[in-house]
């Protein structure tokens, strides 16, 4: 009887380890995302039907369709220097997996930090030609202080 003692208690810090080590290593690969690529940044106008609340979208693409919920940030500044910031979270289309492509609606951008009539500012400049800059900061989780996104990229002139 003390013979299993000795060799249980001998085992057991090897199998405690083996397991500190398999589940360490399984959250690792578990939580990791891909890494994503921005290619290109547009404005479209023509998406709306009517309604007015789908006459600003911008299209955001990436080099491959993304497979996890990714958050970003978005930054658009017109050649009048009128300034929209925002953000949100990015998913995989469930409706279209093979598109590389996002469709966010620029009012979404709205937020507490907007400019006062910020949606008549959208409505009046952020059109197709007028933007000088777009840059798009792409974020594993929705930064809580001073995370560094995980793609970024300035478009010009747009």
């Amino acid at each position: 009887m003390v013979m299993r003692h000795i060799t249980i208690e001998k085992g057991w810090p090897v199998l405690y380890f083996m397991g500190v080590c398999s589940l360490f290593l399984v959250g690792l690969v578990g939580c990791s995302k891909a890494p994503v690529t921005l290619t290109s940044v547009q404005f479209l106008e023509s998406l709306d039907k009517g309604s007015g609340n789908f006459d600003r979208v911008l299209q955001i693409c990436f080099s491959a369709p993304l497979k996890d919920t990714y958050y970003h940030k978005v930054a658009i500044v017109t050649k009048e220097n009128v300034k929209i910031l925002g953000g949100g979270f990015l998913k995989p289309l469930a409706s279209d997996p093979t598109s590389k492509c996002h469709l966010r609606n620029v009012y979404s951008y709205i937020n507490k930090d907007s400019p006062i009539e910020a949606r008549q500012l959208i409505k009046d400049y952020v059109v197709a030609g007028n933007v000088s800059q777009v840059l798009i900061q792409v974020y594993n989780e929705k930064p809580e202080g001073k995370e560094l996104p995980i793609a970024e990229k300035l478009f010009r002139n747009l």
